[in-house]
């Protein structure tokens, strides 16, 4: 069984750059983008066809300051509160066998990428949110009878404070509430249809590539220098390097990670987008997406108080051209309609956040190129 840090590995060279449209919501109780065809059956989701969940240990990244101790709490307060939300048919600690005959089991894994533990004596007077402990961490759902990954997202958790303050220790409880508000809302990713072509970011082996060059490189990215970051990201693209997705290293910073790709064959420009308002952001997705840009998997984060994301335009231009809505929600209920509704429409839902106790949800709907 892949642990959480070879699964990000395996990840960075293999993430996948189409998913296809479809729609469904159902909750029980107890290079060059390929060209996707929408299903003429039923599309499935992630709740569709999983009954039972695994919630794994998570993991620590080197230096991300989280308390080691605290992975096996978090695991436990993790499954209690999935087994509460009824998300599931059955929730299961890793190493556990379901007791469902047959069971479809959706492993839960995570890495935490970034920890500070705030001020409990700021929280304690209220200011805000200032003093918050501050939990970042990339998590995925992975089918345990493939082991492959399915989704991989960023997720923020903050600690803004408790009726005297609130302990540091608190900020596991809140974090294993975000880790399954977003395990709700993206369990109506869609799963792509047997024999469904998916085209993965890989990293080349072309023989014209100096092979002194390493297959995978990263690129910080600060919101002090947003400018600087883009410049740092599409040198890098030139050099023959495509992005596959950002992780969240701090309140103000993120690390973007890239795949060499053939460079003769293709070139690849980034545009970073970052908006207070996520009406805004839509409108520059959409300017941009009519440019022949499209969004970077696995890029709409949090930086500093502002939502983010990648915008990637080829050339040779992309096979298909590409839509996109992005709603927000304040409650969980109505962002899973709102994506049962929207994926209705032809969209896939592609990525997921929390900006002001809001939850942003971005679309994605892909048509042949005319």
């Amino acid at each position: 069984m892949m642990g959480p840090s070879s699964l990000y590995s395996a990840v960075l060279v293999s993430l996948l750059l189409v998913h296809a449209p479809g729609s469904s919501c159902l909750q029980e109780g107890g290079k060059t983008a390929a060209t996707a065809t929408p299903s003429q059956t039923t599309p499935r989701t992630v709740k569709d066809s999983f009954d039972t969940i695994e919630v794994d240990l998570f993991e620590n990244q080197k230096d991300s300051q989280f308390p080691g101790e605290y992975l096996a709490p978090l695991q436990k307060e993790i499954v209690k509160q999935l087994v509460n939300a009824k998300a599931f048919r059955e929730v299961v600690m890793a190493g556990q066998a379901p007791t469902t005959p047959n069971a479809r089991v959706l492993r839960l894994t995570g890495l935490i990428t970034n920890y500070k533990p705030g001020s409990r004596a700021v929280r304690y007077m209220g200011l805000g949110g200032v003093g918050a402990a501050e939990i970042d961490s990339k998590v995925s759902f992975v089918d345990s009878s493939t082991t492959e990954a399915l989704m991989s997202e960023d997720l923020r958790a903050l600690l803004t404070g408790g009726a005297f303050g609130g302990k540091s220790e608190d900020a596991v409880k809140d974090y294993a509430r975000q880790v399954v508000i977003k395990v709700r809302l993206m369990q109506n990713l869609r799963l792509p249809e047997p024999g469904e072509v998916r085209a993965p970011i890989v990293a080349s082996s072309d023989s014209q590539v100096a092979s002194s060059a390493p297959l995978q490189t990263t690129v910080p990215l600060t919101d002090k220098d947003w400018v600087g970051s883009e410049q740092k990201l599409n040198q890098e693209a030139r050099d023959g390097y495509r992005l596959t997705g950002l992780t969240i290293t701090g309140t103000h910073t993120a690390q973007a990670a890239m795949v060499r790709t053939n460079a003769i064959a293709d070139a690849f420009e980034y545009k970073l987008l970052r908006t207070l308002l996520s009406s805004n952001l839509q409108k520059d997705i959409s300017k941009l997406a009519a440019e022949g840009f499209r969004v970077s998997p696995d890029t709409l984060v949090v930086v500093g108080n502002n939502p983010v994301v990648v915008m990637e335009k080829s050339t040779p231009a992309f096979k298909s051209n590409y839509a996109y809505m992005l709603k927000e929600t304040m409650r969980v209920s109505s962002g899973q309609k709102e994506a049962e509704k929207i994926q209705g429409e032809g969209y896939t839902l592609i990525g997921e956040t929390e900006h002001g106790g809001m939850h942003i949800l971005l679309f994605e709907k892909i048509s042949p190129a005319s």
